[in-house]
């Protein structure tokens, strides 16, 4: 059996050229995990990258796990090699590909997976820029409008990767939210609430209780803020806007697909 990669990359390449779809997917792929073995990263995630479009272009529109997961294994090869922009790439291939197969676990997987990678890709270019790998190499917008795109677009992931796992993590809004109207209530208990036009200090229960109507903005009316409290309240009802809609949508997308 050849095992030398450069080798089985040429053949690949020959077979590739002669539309060998099939031949040449298994050569870049055996390649790729030779190089793997060396722990040459760089050009792994090259060469499965490469077999996976050698099976999409055998499979058509017939069968895509073999592509979904030759991009997967190039993903992680990227990622190894500290090439997260070229990871995220290949793992929202992956996570196309499984889609199409009908794999949601893992569709679910890759899709999370290429936006916590842009997501450290950007962190990176922001803070330590020279240490950056890149297998493929473009020209990047710098300056104040650049570094400025750069860290929005990293507060937007991070934001959304904190608030629903990119809604692929509904649980971490059903805690989000959790932790809302625990803080909330913490802050209620500290101050004063109105019933029947009297202030009185709301004891644990009742500020609980507070604090989950007003988060879901049922609003029964039978206690009111005042004080304090009112900008507890505003801050509570306006993340409760929020965090509803998306705890329902990242629900609903993670398990109707089950």
């Amino acid at each position: 059996m050849n095992t030398d990669p450069k080798s089985l990359e040429d053949q690949a390449y020959l077979a590739l050229s002669e539309q060998k779809f099939e031949e040449a997917f298994r050569l870049y792929h055996r390649a790729a995990v030779l190089y793997k073995e060396k722990a040459n990263h760089k050009q792994a995630a090259l060469m499965f990258a490469s077999a996976a479009s050698c099976w999409a272009l055998k499979s058509g529109e017939k069968a895509f796990y073999n592509s979904a997961k030759a991009y997967e294994e190039a993903a992680e090869q990227a990622e190894k090699s500290k090439d997260l922009e070229y990871a995220s790439l290949l793992y929202r291939y992956a996570a196309i590909n499984y889609e199409k197969d009908m794999e949601f676990i893992s569709f679910s997987d890759c899709f999370f997976r290429s936006r916590e990678s842009l997501r450290k890709f950007l962190a990176m270019s922001l803070l330590f820029p020279k240490r950056l790998h890149r297998i493929v190499r473009h020209k990047e917008e710098t300056g104040f409008l650049g570094v400025s795109k750069r860290f929005f677009l990293w507060l937007a992931l991070a934001t959304s990767n904190l608030i629903w796992g990119h809604g692929e993590r509904p649980a971490r809004t059903l805690f989000c939210g959790i932790f809302l109207i625990l803080l909330s209530a913490f802050f209620y208990s500290r101050g004063h609430l109105l019933e029947n036009g009297v202030i009185f200090k709301p004891d644990l229960f009742e500020s609980l209780y507070f604090s989950v109507i007003t988060f879901t903005t049922v609003g029964y009316g039978d206690f009111s803020p005042c004080g304090l409290s009112k900008l507890v309240v505003m801050i509570e009802v306006f993340c409760g806007i929020f965090i509803i809609p998306l705890f329902v949508v990242g629900l609903s997308r993670k398990y109707l697909r089950l």
